[in-house]
């Protein structure tokens, strides 16, 4: 897969994409996702096993295959997976200024604009923005604005931030779905949606921001440290990903931001742009 690294187009390896085009580009794959995969028993056992010690061996090889540095994180020894995967660093280095907009999270960033038919591919599903939202109303109010949508690969470091100072909103939670399209349909075609959740940010330089997660539709946990309404800080650590979250979105208000135009330009192409948590993309109007 061919990634913008800010100085060079690269080629990365697509963690996890074979699974993901078995599960839904397949006969036999969508089979499973309805019949067994989608069972919350197969999905409790499967995250038990990430945080048993059971899976402390695939730890290693894991870092080894994908070249992963844990020597800036709290702990460089892990009991499991998932306390691999929520690994924590020591803190973050914030590269921009009071009116620059940073990533909020190590990963592969789009920007797209915001229009009446545009449709947003998250985690291989498409969404308008009403129905990522779940709500029409809000979602009028970012027509014309822009999407960000921050794809963490399981090598990322999974917690994120806030992109600035300012006041939230309680958060909304959406529950994901999966099931057949027509239950009676012999070519069983999978409807999904991830399970999600976003507040509403009152931002001191970008207006009103909605900050989205999604997880992964069976296993993916999106644990947000703070749920009800109250203040957040630049870069202040919003929440984490448990083995298999791995989507931040934000979705900016027209006029609030002027993204750097490597960004764009790449964005444009159908090409993401390889960003770490406090660095530059952009800029307030």
């Amino acid at each position: 897969m061919q990634v913008w690294n800010r100085t060079a187009l690269v080629e990365e390896p697509e963690v996890g994409a074979v699974a993901i085009r078995f599960a839904y580009g397949t006969v036999p794959g969508r089979f499973l996702a309805k019949t067994i995969l989608c069972r919350k028993p197969v999905t409790r056992l499967y995250a038990a096993w990430q945080k048993s010690p059971l899976s402390r061996g695939k730890v290693k090889k894991f870092m080894a295959r994908y070249k992963i540095d844990v020597s800036d994180c709290t702990e460089q020894e892990f009991h499991d997976f998932n306390a691999f995967f929520t690994r924590q660093r020591k803190c973050y280095v914030n590269q921009t200024v009071d009116r620059e907009l940073p990533a909020v999270a190590d990963s592969k960033l789009t920007a797209l604009p915001i229009a009446d038919d545009s449709v947003f591919s998250v985690k291989g599903v498409p969404y308008t923005t009403a129905e990522l939202l779940d709500n029409a109303a809000l979602a009028e109010t970012y027509r014309g604005g822009l999407c960000l949508i921050f794809r963490l690969s399981p090598d990322d470091y999974h917690r994120y931030a806030y992109p600035d100072s300012g006041s939230r909103e309680q958060e909304v939670r959406i529950p994901g779905v999966l099931h057949t399209v027509n239950p009676i349909a012999a070519d069983l075609k999978v409807y999904r949606r991830n399970a999600r959740c976003y507040s509403l940010l009152h931002t001191a330089h970008f207006g009103d921001v909605v900050q989205m997660e999604v997880g992964a539709l069976l296993v993916g946990k999106i644990v947000n440290h703070q749920t009800e309404a109250g203040s957040m800080e630049k870069l202040g650590e919003k929440g984490y990903f448990e083995y298999g979250g791995s989507t931040v979105i934000l979705l900016l208000q027209q006029g609030a931001v002027q993204m750097d135009e490597d960004i764009l330009h790449y964005s444009s192409k159908g090409i993401e742009t390889k960003v770490r948590l406090g660095e530059r993309i952009g800029a307030a109007l």
